[in-house]
């Protein structure tokens, strides 16, 4: 099993705060650095939509993508619990939107982050397998539900993990010799 990550480069939509005051970007969850920096929400129907930077892969090295899954280090600060949805949305190589459903997530309060995990995708659309080029237009989207009294949730890495089959390499030196 191969893999890669994909990291948060642009902003679709920002309705979280930002831990350094104002709104969040997507510079809030690029990285994992905990209580550093974050995206926070406490107020039902707040989402985020985030673009993704280019695969570090090339298209070359890759024959296969097996699926994709949407993780993110989370926090629930302060007693009680929080509920988020995980979804993959944006366009596809053939124009088509990206929507294989979305992940309900419930987060305990604790007083570290965790490492929570959507559902690894097979298809783009609940139909159509994966193809590289669906990779250049996929999105994240978070939705913070149910309000929350006693607290915030907190996001402070937000990343896809693509699952690959790589490429067969052909190695015409092992088949002629190293010095032909």
């Amino acid at each position: 099993m191969a893999t890669f990550i994909m990291l948060p480069d642009g902003d679709v939509l920002q309705q979280w705060d930002s831990s350094g005051g104002g709104t969040s970007s997507y510079t809030d969850v690029d990285d994992d650095n905990g209580d550093t920096q974050y995206a926070f929400s406490n107020t039902t129907g707040e989402r985020i939509v985030v673009d993704l930077a280019t695969p570090s892969v090339a298209s070359g090295d890759v024959d296969t993508v097996n699926s994709v899954t949407i993780k993110a280090s989370v926090k629930k600060y302060s007693i009680g619990t929080a509920f988020l949805t995980l979804q993959q949305t944006g366009t596809a190589a053939d124009s088509s939107a990206i929507s294989n459903g979305s992940d309900t997530i419930t987060i305990a309060s604790s007083g570290t982050y965790s490492t929570i995990s959507g559902t690894a995708e097979t298809t783009s659309d609940g139909s159509d397998a994966w193809v590289y080029g669906d990779l250049a237009g996929l999105q994240i989207r978070l939705d913070k539900f149910r309000s929350d009294r006693f607290g915030e949730l907190r996001v402070s890495y937000l990343y896809a993990e693509v699952d690959y089959t790589g490429a067969a390499v052909t190695d015409n030196a092992t088949f002629f010799g190293a010095n032909f």
